[in-house]
């Protein structure tokens, strides 16, 4: 049979082509050109189109299943197909996917096993096929896990279920690899009698688990995010609280609950798409020694605040940000104020709320348990907890949720009585601190959301706790926390303080210049010594000077360091000079002038006129060091 012309082929497309470009259903809806059904055909084996009269295989067989529309009015489809293991797949594909060659649309098929032709021909045919494919079915698409509002309505998505009551269908767009795996295993009876009778008494784990059940409470009372890493040693059982928390939402069956638990070895960018896969639940990050100490500062903003980097779109306008709501429990032998160091950078107090370092050892002798329920060893228990978490994982989450749903249904005030509980517990953990500063308010009721959380848990029958666990766990923490941090004030205050004892430590001798109080002495040429000179030049990049004074009232002599406005501000580097300074002055570490001023004025030797010097104790750095006049 000859070869039939291109020409021909091409004449009998456009001669099938109907003169509307596009016809629309009883609903009004766009349902494409005709002509596509009648020329390309999804056969068995796959996608087919007439190429020399006869039908051309282009690519494996898939379904359009849903042309989706998401929170920002963007048209994409959902295509499902399966893999070459035969395991069904699925993903949503933005329409703007589809303007150019469906270069990436193909890429990303073939990722998830779709076998596709490999010649040009095909590949344009592929889309062309995908950008006029239609589907009679409509369904929400969202980029996070959580809560969305859909047509009026509250849902909260998960990849294989979407939980509560909506008018039309709800697709999370992510594609299989990115999931996170809120899988199911075991039973819920099974969690309860295990991990939530063992985690009983023990306020780490207590503190854990509920940290799981508080993400999505976040939403619902308006609270913001927040984060707390278990820092200590190196099999004190740290990893194993996160095991115990990853299992209220889930694992996968190679790993059991530790599958639902990432690494904090990401790059900032990185933990935005993960983010997101967890927003409204629980993200968990082991081993922060892992990641750039460059990052950490940055990243603990990020996850807290719940916003990812802008960016440019295709066309360099500027794409929607990645958005989430979370709560994350970290876990390393390293602290941020560790990481930071590291990178030889200073550790701003807004770091310090949202990414809140608190001691994984327990102190009962057992590293971070409080009670082994029966066992007879701490490694013991731990083998018991982590067979628990491999055999009932997931069912937790899924109960909490449909209780929440049902709660918020039958009774409008919900809401209002979370927020209440929250107070009651705050006011009464900070009633001995009436002088607590705002970082320890919003710190406390983080802590408080979290009691919570576990306590209506406990309500619900979820955790098979007795009434009051959860509060007096989250109080032990909270309290554990705030004898760590040696202060109710603010974090700024503390840090301020620190700073300069260490800098004047460090460098009382290297960088103070001795203050003599007689003039030079000199010789009988009337030249000043030469001891005195070396002895004035040998400071390099001086701060100040040093010099011993007679006590007030005469009660001995103690050591004062004067530190210029330049050696100041090095000591203070990274914080708020002002505010650091005034709160030196309030502690008595920069000692005031008679007419209340924080510098005083002094005459240096040698320099011959007055400056304005800042006046500190040698005390500052403990004892009470003495230099010869």
């Amino acid at each position: 049979m000859g070869r039939k012309p291109k020409s021909t082929v091409k004449a009998a497309i456009d001669e099938a082509q109907p003169a509307a470009p596009s016809e629309t259903d009883d609903a009004g809806r766009n349902t494409g050109p005709q002509w596509l059904e009648r020329k390309f055909k999804m056969l068995e084996n796959g996608l087919h189109f007439p190429s020399d009269e006869r039908l051309k295989w282009i690519c494996a067989p898939f379904e359009v299943r849903a042309e989706t529309r998401d929170e920002a009015g963007g048209w994409g489809l959902q295509i499902t197909w399966r893999n070459r293991d035969g395991v069904a797949q699925a993903e949503v594909f933005g329409r703007e996917l589809f303007a150019g060659d469906c270069k990436e649309v193909r890429l990303r098929l073939s990722i998830g096993g779709l076998t596709q032709a490999g010649d040009s021909w095909s590949r344009q045919k592929l889309a062309e096929y995908l950008n006029v494919v239609k589907s009679s079915r409509r369904a929400r698409c969202v980029r996070a896990t959580g809560w969305h509002a859909v047509n009026g309505r509250r849902v909260f998505v998960l990849p294989e279920v979407v939980i509560g009551e909506a008018d039309e269908d709800v697709i999370l767009a992510a594609d299989g690899r990115d999931r996170a795996p809120f899988n199911r295993k075991g039973t819920l009876a099974g969690w309860r009698e295990t991990i939530g009778r063992f985690s009983c008494i023990n306020s780490r784990l207590v503190f854990a688990v509920s940290i799981a059940f508080a993400g999505p409470l976040l939403d619902l009372v308006g609270e913001d995010g927040g984060g707390w890493n278990l820092k200590g040693p190196s099999r004190v059982g740290k990893t194993t609280a996160l095991r115990v928390a990853a299992s209220v939402w889930g694992g996968d069956e190679l790993q059991g609950a530790s599958g639902f638990m990432r690494s904090w070895r990401a790059t900032g960018n990185g933990l935005e798409g993960t983010a997101t896969q967890y927003s409204d639940t629980l993200l968990l990050l082991d081993e922060m020694g892992q990641i750039d100490a460059k990052e950490i500062g940055e990243i603990s903003y990020m996850l807290s605040n719940g916003n990812g980097k802008s960016r440019a779109g295709r066309d360099g306008s500027a794409r929607a940000s990645a958005r989430w709501r979370l709560l994350f429990l970290s876990s390393g032998e390293v602290g941020l104020a560790d990481k930071n160091t590291e990178a030889r950078l200073s550790t701003k107090a807004g770091q310090q709320v949202r990414l809140i370092d608190v001691q994984a050892d327990a102190g009962a002798g057992w590293g971070l348990y409080d009670e082994l329920h029966g066992d007879t060893s701490a490694e013991k228990f731990a083998e018991a907890l982590r067979q628990a978490c491999r055999e009932n994982f997931g069912h937790a989450g899924i109960a909490w949720l449909e209780w929440i749903i049902d709660k918020s249904r039958r009774d409008p005030e919900f809401s209002s009585t979370i927020q209440g509980k929250v107070d009651g517990f705050v006011a009464g953990w900070l009633r001995a601190l009436p002088d607590a500063g705002g970082q320890v308010r919003s710190v406390a009721r983080r802590y408080g959301l979290v009691a919570v959380a576990g306590e209506l848990a406990s309500a619900a029958g979820i955790t098979g706790w007795p009434k009051g666990e959860a509060e007096r766990a989250l109080k032990t923490m909270f309290e554990s926390w705030l004898a760590d941090r040696g202060t109710a004030g603010a974090s700024e205050d503390m840090q301020a303080r620190r700073q300069l004892a260490e800098f004047i430590s460090r460098h009382g001798s290297g960088r103070f210049e001795t203050w003599h109080k007689a003039a030079p002495r000199k010789n009988e040429h009337d030249e000043v010594e030469i001891e005195d000179v070396l002895d004035r030049i040998k400071t390099q990049n001086s701060a100040g000077w040093r010099r011993v004074e007679e006590k007030a009232g005469g009660a001995g002599k103690e050591l004062i360091y004067y530190l210029t406005d330049a050696g100041m501000r090095d000591a203070l580097h990274g914080l708020d000079f002002r505010p650091a300074i005034k709160a030196l002055c309030d502690a008595g570490m920069i000692l005031r002038d008679p007419a209340g001023k924080s510098m005083v004025t002094r005459t240096p030797p040698f320099s011959g006129k007055s400056v304005r010097l800042y006046m500190v104790p040698g005390s500052v750095i403990g004892g009470e060091e003495v230099l010869p006049d």
